[in-house]
């Protein structure tokens, strides 16, 4: 499976994420170990504490992407990371589980582990489809056309060489 994951509002953690070898759910708030939460009803109640409301849509989309990022999300999974200004990706493979780690930043505490495969791949050599398809308002989802994008990067690869 292939994932898109944001780096923050504006690629804000996009450097911390090549630095480390970590990919984040890099929101505000949250200091608790996800893993904790033991019921999808908890979650939701948790998540709509948290963000003050009981708008079940936003409750809905944020248990998502908590749930993806925790469960669904597995080692060995590709990864695409939006560079700052989403002009180029990182491709990256998941080494490791969720982890949630209170000593760091805010936004960094909750994490997996990546290997960064290739970096600076350009949007541009990606169809108009797939790029539409990438521009989803959601920090993290599963990517639609995972054989195509890697077919794209593979072609790249050989003429940029």
């Amino acid at each position: 499976m292939m994932w898109l994951i944001r780096a923050g509002r504006n690629s804000i953690y996009y450097d911390a994420i090549l630095e480390s070898q970590r990919v984040f759910l890099p929101w505000d708030g949250y200091h608790y170990d996800f893993k904790a939460i033991k019921t999808k009803e908890e979650l939701r109640l948790a998540v709509g504490n948290e963000k003050c409301t009981d708008n079940r849509t936003s409750v809905a989309t944020w248990v998502g992407q908590i749930l993806d990022f925790v469960q669904k999300i597995q080692i060995g999974d590709y990864v695409l990371i939006p560079s700052k200004g989403s002009h180029t990706y990182v491709l990256a493979t998941v080494t490791g589980d969720y982890e949630y780690n209170a000593d760091q930043n805010e936004c960094l505490q909750h994490s997996r582990s990546i290997k960064v495969l290739i970096k600076d791949f350009p949007r541009d050599a990606l169809s108009q489809q797939i790029q539409y398809s990438l521009g989803a308002f959601r920090t993290v989802f599963r990517v639609k056309y995972e054989d195509e994008i890697l077919r794209s990067i593979e072609k790249w690869q050989r003429i940029s060489k």
